[in-house]
């Protein structure tokens, strides 16, 4: 999965650690660990994950929405 960040960084997470919410949620803390200043919002889980067409992915239908 192409996974561009708040501050414009670019990962690839393999995707079987990412096709379920909680792996995916746990990758984006991993990403943020070392910004301080977004770390607290995003380990509260403040953020929207937005897809390629530009639309908001909700936690619930994150598993049937994603693809490798």
């Amino acid at each position: 999965i192409r996974f561009k960040d708040a501050v414009g960084r670019k990962f690839s997470f393999p995707f079987h650690l990412c096709k379920s919410w909680g792996g995916m949620s746990d990758l984006i803390r991993q990403a943020f660990i070392h910004i301080s200043a977004l770390r607290p919002h995003v380990f509260n889980g403040y953020y929207d994950l937005v897809g390629p067409d530009g639309s908001i992915i909700l936690p619930q239908t994150w598993e049937t929405v994603i693809q490798p």
